[in-house]
């Protein structure tokens, strides 16, 4: 049976695997996850994401989203937590063996002998110790913990997630992946928003199944709407698909439940000025946006003057919008040249190489060049109409009598004298 279980949990995709777990006994399920967590095969990194990681790629369009520099989507927070120190230390875990002599399937659970109150108790300890590891990035510690959970209970949901975890921040998706299937198996399994929420960064890091990532980033939400991490990777995912009202009201809820998250206010402002983008027609509301993206850029920038994206989405915001409700041209131009150098000071080395900064710095310039240009013609026709005008304002005034001194015109004629000093009629 244990080279049957290696077998499946080592070689079946994690639907399979799902599947038939969800028929096994206690005994078997535990087995199957230790088996998952051991196996070679199932060892390897999963597939490496694009520089993103799931976030949105910038686009030169108007109301696309800003370049991140190597975001990955926003991690699992459970409350409570405290982080500290990664170990650093490698993984080096034997495969699971029969515990008797004759190699068959007896395999006795280590907390069968415990009374309830003491496995509760036990299974308490590890989860808090791997829980506590996992948020350090502790995760060879995290792995041991969660282990030895679920041999004292081995259906044991928490333990499953953290040990699910602990693989994804190793980047072996594959086995999270199916250990988290195994978890689903569970009712309570099912209802856990961290368990959706943790499918979502699999399949977000995957590069290639981005429909399955929203799903699960949406479940996530619908069980627990106060969950701020995959209402943010929503609102991203959304941005990036150029759903601008969907992910207004998704990020507008991450800010709200989080306020100080400088990617979620650049990313609100990204969302406010592709809706601006899209009302063109409405000059009103189209300021309206427009203002709104300006404060969230901002805002980003105040809560982490760091943040680079928020610096170049702001240049660009400056730069695309013609008019921008209050400024002049040359100013809104020289404030656009103003934040995209601000940026590529920010993003430094981070700045790679097909970034689109300079191109849009020289379009600001020749754009800035352009209008000063277009007001020194204005200014000169302006003047060389004022210059024509004045000989025929001159020609229309009356002449002066011969005996008239200089600049004596229209002071007065014999038919019509000017009035005496403190005189009256």
């Amino acid at each position: 049976m244990i080279r049957r279980l290696r077998s499946l949990a080592c070689f079946s995709d994690p639907s399979t695997l799902s599947r038939v777990v969800s028929r096994m006994d206690g005994k078997s399920r535990l087995l199957s996850i230790l088996l998952v967590a051991a196996c070679a095969g199932g060892s390897q990194k999963g597939p490496q994401a694009p520089a993103s990681q799931g976030t949105v790629t910038y686009q030169d369009v108007p109301g696309a989203q800003a370049p991140q520099p190597a975001t990955p989507p926003q991690d699992v927070e459970p409350e409570g937590v405290v982080r500290k120190d990664n170990s650093g230390s490698a993984e080096n875990t034997p495969s699971p063996q029969p515990q008797n002599a004759s190699g068959d399937d007896g395999v006795k659970l280590p907390g069968q002998d415990m009374t309830p109150e003491k496995r509760t108790a036990t299974v308490q300890v590890h989860l808090k110790e791997g829980t506590r590891a996992v948020r350090g990035r502790d995760t060879d510690t995290a792995i041991r913990e969660a282990r030895a959970a679920l041999d004292v209970d081995e259906t044991n949901v928490a333990a499953m997630l953290v040990l699910a975890e602990a693989y994804y921040l190793k980047e072996y998706d594959d086995k999270a992946h199916a250990i988290l299937e195994i978890a689903k198996t569970r009712p309570e399994g099912k209802q856990d928003a961290t368990l959706w929420m943790l499918l979502g960064l699999i399949h977000d890091r995957s590069g290639m199944r981005e429909d399955a990532a929203l799903a699960a980033y949406e479940k996530a939400t619908e069980l627990k709407p106060s969950y701020a991490a995959p209402w943010a990777n929503r609102g991203a995912i959304y941005l990036g698909r150029r759903r601008y009202s969907d992910a207004i009201s998704a990020l507008e809820t991450v800010v709200r439940l989080q306020g100080r998250s400088a990617r979620a206010h650049a990313n609100l402002g990204s969302s406010y000025r592709g809706r601006a983008a899209e009302l063109g027609a409405e000059p009103a509301q189209r300021d309206q946006y427009l203002k709104k993206a300006e404060s969230e850029y901002k805002l980003a920038m105040t809560q982490d003057p760091a943040h680079a994206p928020a610096y170049f989405n702001l240049g660009l915001l400056y730069l695309d919008a013609d008019p921008f409700p209050g400024a002049e041209t040359l100013s809104r131009l020289q404030t656009a040249m103003k934040y995209l150098n601000e940026y590529k000071r920010i993003a430094g080395s981070n700045v790679r190489p097909n970034d689109p900064v300079d191109e849009h710095l020289a379009a600001a310039q020749k754009a800035y060049d352009r209008e000063v240009k277009r007001l020194e013609r204005k200014k000169k026709k302006d003047a060389e109409k004022k210059k024509e005008a004045e000989p025929q304002k001159a020609e229309g005034q009356p002449a002066p009598p011969p005996d008239a001194p200089p600049g004596a015109a229209g002071e007065g004629t014999p038919e019509n004298p000017p009035p005496a000093e403190g005189g009256g009629q």
